[in-house]
């Protein structure tokens, strides 16, 4: 630790004291950023945080946030990140702490993430750090900070995630604790750039399993890590088959517009922040078609794969032609842009190993490449400082369309009293967003799932009174007449309701398309308790892979300090 603290510890410190840098305006001007999945991603914490803090755990259905309507999301979504964000939720005084709070742990987190990697690939500290600090001011990590974008948190660890494909490059060796650790982590974090640190990994697998003698013992390792992968991911694995072999879910937004996500149309900014970036990669691809026969095998590999990426994110691809046509790879592809963030990636570590081999270590170029950095930060500090002026000075308060999302106040200040107010609750009932993702579907027809849900859960659920106990959600309300009620509560299959004592059959409710529910009320007081099928038998899949994530940790820390692989 000490070695880890000489080497390293005034690096990690410049990351730390940067970080703090980017979130300074933001502390000083109390300017708040409500994106377009703000409203989605607050919601999921928040149902994590009070589940933490009540002791109410309920793996599936959310009792707290999400209108408390039992839809389910964070089972789905990254369950472990979901209840590390609802941490943050829990030490932070507001949303608008937390926000700031967030936004430091990304740009810490992204910082060594990338220090890390750079620095296994043989770039020295100074240079690593250089890239690191860059690598924060790019549009991968500030997607977080514009818009709420959770692929931003799979681009902090991608760096790190991308350790082994050094060793697979130049040892034709890879460690599978650290492999199968690794892709687990990306796994609980965002499944999308999950599947793009698999494709990256393929080629330098490939290449390790064609130039290593022993492939047997090779394709034993790669076994091994794919078993531990699945071991780590039990619970999520579990929960998938639970939910989707009994009900039809409705599908994440799928982009009907997807040339226009393309970094070559509207997603340009992902080229221009910071506007070096954009300089950098045609100083890079035309430096690696010049140096080509002089660059190793893993420098070669990363240029391969930074291209073949960089095209995925540009509308050399037919996006217009591909979409549309019920693909599940393009549906779930939903963004080219996405590709970008391993291109931002691999092009830092090209820059910095350009810049390390065949540039002047001097005053003059180490002038330049601080230069560099000071106007990157302050362009995107200036950028990012842009929607906490508009929110201050009430241009625009909310950074998306109105379009399926709902403030319930004409009050600007009373917005702005929300973010800052201890209680979570207030911001999300004046902000709601009729996102459909998860739900389930009970009829094929051409409804749309935004306006079912605007019609059936969120248009009618201030007349119920909710509330959480003994890991069961209760909703309430008085009747005049014995009628049929609808109520703003979304049944799976799983889902079990208990209607004034009585346990509901199907034949007792009546669905609509997205879920939600009609019953037969009561004269008087009615009570509806809502719990999932299944919540037990979670347990033992969860424990168990909480448990081989502390001894796989262990076992790779021990073997770490021995040196061993």
């Amino acid at each position: 630790m000490k070695k880890v603290i000489h080497t390293h510890g005034l690096a990690i410190l410049v990351i730390f004291l940067v970080s703090l840098i980017l979130i300074l305006p933001q502390l000083i001007t109390k300017g708040m950023v409500l994106g377009s999945d703000a409203v989605f991603h607050y919601n999921r914490f928040y149902d994590a945080a009070m589940q933490m803090k009540e002791g109410n755990f309920q793996h599936f259905i959310s009792m707290y946030g999400f209108q408390q309507s039992g839809r389910i999301v964070n089972a789905l979504y990254g369950p472990l990140i979901a209840y590390i964000q609802g941490l943050l939720v829990l030490i932070s005084p507001s949303w608008f702490g937390y926000q700031v709070v967030s936004r430091f742990m990304i740009f810490v987190l992204s910082g060594i993430s990338m220090y890390t990697f750079l620095n296994k690939a043989h770039i020295r500290s100074s240079l690593s750090c250089a890239g690191a600090i860059f690598y924060l001011t790019t549009f991968s990590i500030q997607y977080w900070t514009m818009r709420q974008g959770f692929s931003s948190w799979g681009a902090a660890i991608l760096p790190l995630c991308l350790v082994p494909i050094v060793d697979m490059a130049e040892k034709k060796e890879f460690n599978w604790l650290e492999l199968g650790i690794l892709t687990a982590l990306m796994f609980q974090t965002h499944v999308f750039t999950s599947l793009i640190l698999i494709l990256i990994y393929l080629p330098f697998f490939c290449y390790a399993f064609i130039k290593n003698p022993k492939k047997s013992q090779l394709l034993k390792k790669l076994a091994c890590s794919i078993g531990l992968f699945f071991l780590l991911t039990l619970a999520i694995w579990v929960s998938f088959y639970m939910i989707y072999s009994t009900n039809t879910i409705a599908d994440p937004f799928i982009n009907q517009h997807m040339d226009r996500s393309a970094i070559t149309s509207n997603g340009r900014y992902w080229l221009t922040t910071p506007i070096f970036l954009v300089v950098l990669l045609f100083g890079q691809l035309l430096t690696s078609v010049l140096l080509w026969k002089k660059y190793p095998p893993f420098i070669r590999l990363c240029s391969g794969t930074m291209l073949f990426f960089l095209i995925l994110s540009t509308n050399i691809v037919p996006w217009n032609q591909l979409q549309g046509k019920e693909l599940l790879i393009v549906d779930l592809i939903q963004f080219p842009f996405r590709f970008f963030v391993p291109v931002t990636i691999f092009l830092l570590l090209l820059a910095c190993y350009t810049f390390q081999c065949y540039g002047k270590k001097n005053l003059f170029s180490m002038a330049i490449l601080t230069a560099i950095l000071a106007f990157s930060l302050g362009q995107v500090m200036l950028k990012t400082q842009e929607p906490m002026n508009e929110w201050n000075t009430e241009k625009r308060m909310v950074q998306t369309g109105r379009k399926h999302l709902f403030i319930q106040t004409t009050d600007k200040k009373e917005l702005k009293k929300a973010v800052h107010s201890s209680d979570f609750t207030t911001l999300l009932t004046l902000v709601e967003k009729s996102t459909p993702d998860y739900l389930p579907i009970y009829q094929q027809n051409h409804k749309n799932n935004y306006r079912q849900y605007e019609q059936h859960i969120l248009a009618i659920n201030h007349q119920f009174k909710k509330y959480v106990k003994n890991h069961k959600l209760y909703v309430e309300w008085n009747a005049n007449q014995a009628a049929k009620v609808k109520v703003p509560i979304v049944k799976y299959a799983r889902t079990e309701l208990t209607l004034n004592g009585k346990k509901l059959t199907d034949k007792d409710i009546v669905l609509t398309k997205i879920g939600s529910i009609t019953v037969k009320q009561q004269v008087g007081k009615n009570s509806l308790s809502i719990t999932f099928r299944g919540s037990q038998q979670i347990i033992f899949p969860i424990a168990l892979s909480m448990f081989s994530w502390i001894i796989a940790l262990y076992i790779l820390f021990k073997t770490k300090i021995g040196g061993k692989s």
